[in-house]
């Protein structure tokens, strides 16, 4: 198999396959930061090209393997999405299933990352508005469809990705959860409702203007809508414990988003997917802090455990509703702020 992350095998690989050509003239450039693929931006003619490749072992601190073929997941559910939302999500150009590399259409250059934006203060109900309507488009335009359900119905790299790094590598430090959290993954592992991105969080959401742009779908398959609604409240609620002092801004922001995704989706009654959501929602917290890959903006101790107290009111209090989960959660938040 061909490894893209040297340079002379990238240029090699492109100008064999035609992308690229000598006589017009490119420019390549890598990606940094990300921990699951090589990721190349490609810069020749008039549409600038993104090239991803699988890794197989992921390059965070703890033993993390996974199979490199999520690239073929991530070309055919980027290409759903882009059918259903063209204005939110790129177009997909090739797939190499030999060398699990995967090409399509790059963001301008003047986009921002929404995850970004956030850290910054930046809190645009606009980009939150259209970001949630993407997804509850996305969940309710693939629901029952059986050509979807059969492409995506394979969860070995969903499990491998997010169930046993997140959830059962957190519950094994977190032990009394381990009955709250078996329903949980037997949920998730069990379902099949429709489309799940699997990785639905503000580092993959590029803003241009104020329109959002879906990305990296290489964990897709098709589940519980659950994962990817929560998996996005999530990277919010933790930015409110990084800047408590814009939390009631980000908490508004999300009560506002689940307002419009309860009020739109289809696919399951909404009582029925809240109740699942929340439930998840706590795992996912204490994943963010416990798991095999935490947030890197949280390094203060205090706020880990900030996050380890408000995860913790969902099972202890029982918890079902985000009505009553979001102002404890902004209590907590303003509490911590004025100490």
């Amino acid at each position: 198999m061909i490894d893209i992350a040297i340079k002379e095998n990238l240029e090699a690989y492109l100008l064999q396959r035609g992308v690229i050509k000598k006589a017009d003239g490119y420019t390549l450039k890598y990606c940094e930061g990300g921990v699951s693929c090589t990721v190349a931006f490609v810069y020749a003619g008039e549409k600038p090209l993104i090239i991803k490749q699988g890794l197989s072992k992921l390059k965070v601190a703890e033993e993390w393997l996974c199979d490199p073929n999520r690239m073929g997941i991530e070309y055919y559910s980027n290409a759903v999405y882009h059918r259903l939302a063209p204005d939110c999500a790129p177009e997909v150009y090739f797939y190499d299933e030999e060398n699990y590399i995967y090409g399509r259409e790059a963001v301008p250059e003047n986009c921002s990352m929404w995850k970004a934006d956030l850290l910054s203060g930046l809190v645009d109900f606009s980009v939150a508005e259209k970001t949630i309507r993407t997804l509850a488009l996305v969940h309710n335009g693939c629901a029952g469809d059986k050509e979807t359900a059969a492409r995506f119905a394979d969860k070995n790299i969903f499990y491998e990705l997010r169930i046993s790094p997140y959830i059962e590598f957190t519950v094994g430090k977190h032990t009394e959860l381990k009955d709250f959290a078996k329903p949980v993954i037997d949920e998730l592992m069990g379902s099949a409702v429709t489309l799940v991105h699997g990785d639905f969080s503000p580092k993959n959401i590029m803003v241009v203007g104020r329109n959002p742009s879906i990305l990296d779908y290489e964990v897709a398959h098709y589940g519980h809508p659950s994962f990817d609604i929560a998996f996005v409240s999530n990277h919010l609620i933790l930015k409110a414990v990084k800047n408590k002092q814009w939390a009631g801004a980000y908490i508004s922001m999300l009560n506002y988003a689940l307002d419009i995704y309860f009020s739109t989706i289809k696919c399951l009654p909404a009582k029925e997917l809240e109740k699942s959501f929340v439930r998840l929602l706590s795992l996912l917290m204490l994943a963010r802090v416990d798991g095999k890959s935490p947030v890197e903006y949280l390094t203060l101790e205090t706020d880990k455990e900030l996050v380890r107290a408000m995860a913790y009111r969902i099972p202890r209090q029982g918890i079902d509703s985000y009505k009553e989960m979001l102002p404890l959660f902004l209590s907590d938040l303003s509490q911590k702020e004025k100490n």
